[in-house]
């Protein structure tokens, strides 16, 4: 009898032994799944005693908990997992790392909602324990923060201040969602009165910089789809954030806050560079406080971007002259070809529009010259002749004259760009009416198919095609 009782108790350590066996193999082999973060780079010692007091329960649950967990089960696993953070909290990563998820799915499951009450403080130790278990503090703050205000509202400035330290800790390695949710917590204490606007906008000050370095960084050529959908991630977030704090972007309020640190800070391009991006995202383009931290900046950090920026920003001031300088400064800073030739369609465009023609077509020829078949630099070039008709009509076709050389630009342009072929024709419709009519031509001894030149500031030579009247 005795003899059977020790077969029996040892089948049954062999049952539990090969169970934990199994588990543990399990472990190393299974593979990251849905709510379990691929954080999984920490360094730290594991807890001693990771199977707890009752190693064959423990192997039990851990092998359940894993079974109900690879099925997406989650609400199944919580049980055993319930078991496992009690009492062997690091057997396994995935406990610390999937308990926040595991309890959000229980919480929100109204079936299940009257009893697992009270889980929310379960949740928060998950990443403290985490931390204390494997390390990795600054990301797993971010996460930890991000929980805390959204199920734990009258801790929303305890989070405020974890998201923080995260920030601190990981710098230009944060996470895409922590600087959104960073903004959402600081917003919704705004709301409640608990924060300063100013205080708002330090975090913003706090997160922009994090968010442009990994914008530029996620959106570089040459990317792999992986980086380039971590980039989207990215230009998502800045949009979000954007959208979040319109409300409170007014740019009175904004030069307010922003305008007594200036003098401090006008050697520090971080600051001048958050400034002026906050200013821009506030509507304040073209206000004297903007244009004075960009120039600042611009002079400290000359770039192409920059010098577009306060191109544009001159241009709302109607200060044309500074306009054009920086757009020409833009050309001369930038590599890119595609860059240059829009910039040299922008002048030619602000030049017609201020009637200034010969500068009109001096910057569509410089657009030419990159892109020789551009058809919208030709159509510049000849509605700028179109529009000297009455200054250079003291040739012998007088205005008719001028508007033949018009012609030919449009002409020009439908014939190496087809894209503007319906503009072109339109106005190639339109300044035909009034070409030189052939009595006048026949007077002055003019004829059709003879060449003619335009003087004045045109000094083009074309063909001579007069209408009868």
């Amino acid at each position: 009898m005795v003899y059977k009782k020790k077969i029996s108790l040892n089948i049954k350590l062999v049952t539990y032994l090969l169970i934990a066996f199994f588990s543990f193999f399990s472990t190393a082999i299974l593979a990251q799944d849905e709510g379990e973060d691929d954080e999984d780079s920490e360094t730290n010692s594991p807890c001693e005693n990771k199977w707890g007091v009752d190693s064959a329960e423990t192997a039990r649950k851990l092998s359940l908990f894993n079974q109900y967990y690879q099925e997406k089960n989650y609400i199944g696993s919580f049980p055993y997992w319930k078991y496992l953070f009690e009492n062997a909290p690091c057997i396994q990563k995935r406990i610390t790392f999937s308990g926040p998820y595991i309890i959000k799915q229980v919480i929100r499951d109204e079936a299940y909602k009257p009893r697992f009450n009270g889980l929310v403080d379960t949740l928060l130790l998950c990443h403290q324990m985490r931390i204390s278990f494997f390390g990795n503090e600054g990301y797993v703050k971010g996460k930890w923060a991000d929980d805390m205000a959204k199920l734990q509202p009258k801790n929303r400035n305890k989070a405020l201040m974890m998201f923080d330290e995260s920030i601190r800790l990981q710098g230009d390695q944060t996470k895409h969602d922590v600087p959104l949710d960073y903004i959402y917590a600081g917003v919704k204490e705004f709301k409640k009165n608990k924060l300063t606007l100013d205080s708002l906008f330090l975090i913003l000050d706090q997160v922009s910089p994090i968010v442009d370095a990994n914008i530029a960084k996620y959106t570089a050529t040459g990317l792999s789809q992986k980086d380039s959908m971590i980039g989207l991630k990215w230009i998502k977030t800045q949009n979000a954030i954007i959208g979040m704090l319109k409300p409170y972007l007014d740019c009175d309020q904004l030069t307010d806050l922003k305008k007594p640190y200036f003098e401090e800070n006008k050697m520090n391009i971080s600051w001048l560079s958050s400034t002026v991006k906050l200013l821009d995202r506030g509507g304040c383009e073209g206000e004297t406080f903007y244009l004075q931290c960009a120039e600042a900046l611009f002079n400290l950090e000359p770039s192409a971007e920059a010098a577009i920026s306060l191109a544009k920003a001159f241009g709302k001031k109607d200060d044309d002259a500074k306009a054009s300088n920086y757009y020409e400064k833009a050309v001369e800073l930038s590599s890119s070809e595609d860059e240059k030739y829009d910039i040299w369609i922008k002048l030619a465009k602000t030049a017609k529009n201020n009637g200034k023609f010969s500068s009109t077509r001096s910057y569509a020829r410089k657009a030419l010259a990159i892109k020789g078949n551009s058809g919208e630099a030709y159509i510049l070039i000849g509605d700028a002749y179109a529009a000297s008709a009455n200054n250079c009509s003291s040739g012998d076709l007088g205005r008719g004259g001028v508007y033949l050389v018009a012609v030919d630009k449009y002409i020009k342009a439908k014939s190496v760009d087809a894209s503007v072929a319906s503009e072109a024709n339109s106005k190639i419709k339109k300044y035909s009416e009034y070409f030189p009519g052939k009595e006048d031509a026949f007077f002055k001894n003019i004829k059709d198919g003879d060449s003619y030149t335009v003087e004045c500031w045109i000094g083009e030579s074309t063909t001579v095609r007069t209408i009868s009247r």
